[in-house]
């Protein structure tokens, strides 16, 4: 079994994306061999309200609910995001939520983002931070020119010490080492995906050096990036099958309980 933490449908304007929809990434997962993904909708980046793109999201997985897990973009920067978080959670019944403060113009650390994650982790939902979508070297000029900051990250894991997070799609090896003082004593727990990550000496290996192989969960970024090159560093990781195992669904379903 296969579960992907980090894919996307929707439009992404900076670049023609083949696999926009729920149906096309269906047959990415098929061919590939994945059996379950969690979702999240690129217009939801961009739209001023985020719920249009939730609710797309929402419409389109509608007949793949057995192969979509749906996480919902919230922007605690805009008025009437607890709506938004409980529409989505209680009434769409969505898995997690994620979060993109380079876009969305805020910080970690903010008032609403701290009751945001809290709210999360009283509901057991947990949140997703991409580092970036696409690596820096080639955004184009009107993208973000910001990745994630590892600062904001490292003072809200103390300040929410309950809620899960999802770091994906960055240096997950630096990163970590440099979060590893702030997740002493969390009661939360902290995955790392290693999309970015190179196959030769920074593989998944070394990342599971790093944070245990509890906390190593497979990403593709589909349909950003390509997929089989998350499988081509497994293949080369010689890592053992139970270990692997646990990287490509069994991490996953011990969190969403499934």
């Amino acid at each position: 079994m296969i579960i992907d933490v980090n894919t996307y449908i929707g439009h992404w304007p900076f670049r023609k994306i083949e696999y926009d929809t729920a149906e096309k990434n269906l047959s990415l997962m098929d061919s590939t061999g994945i059996d379950m993904a969690c979702v999240s909708n690129l217009n939801s980046i961009f739209y001023r309200d985020v719920m249009e793109g939730n609710m797309e999201l929402n419409e389109q997985i509608r007949p793949y609910k057995d192969r979509f897990i749906p996480f919902a973009i919230i922007n605690p920067a805009y008025p009437g995001w607890r709506k938004d978080f409980i529409h989505c959670i209680e009434d769409l019944e969505m898995r997690g939520i994620e979060l993109y403060p380079c876009y969305h113009m805020y910080k970690l650390s903010d008032v609403a983002v701290v009751e945001l994650l809290n709210m999360a982790a009283d509901r057991k939902i947990p949140v997703h931070l991409p580092c970036a979508i696409e690596n820096i070297r080639q955004r184009h000029w009107l993208d973000v020119k910001e990745d994630l900051s590892w600062d904001e990250v490292k003072q809200v894991l103390a300040l929410c010490p309950r809620t899960d997070f999802i770091i994906t799609n960055g240096p997950s090896i630096n990163i970590s080492g440099y979060l590893q003082p702030a997740t002493a004593n969390r009661q939360g727990r902290i995955y790392y995906d290693f999309s970015r990550l190179g196959i030769l000496n920074s593989g998944p290996g070394s990342l599971i050096d790093k944070v245990g192989a509890d906390n190593v969960v497979f990403g593709s970024v589909m349909p950003m990036q390509y997929i089989e090159t998350q499988f081509v560093k497994l293949h080369f990781s010689n890592l053992e099958a139970d270990v692997i195992d646990k990287i490509l669904f069994k991490n996953l379903k011990e969190l969403f309980e499934i």
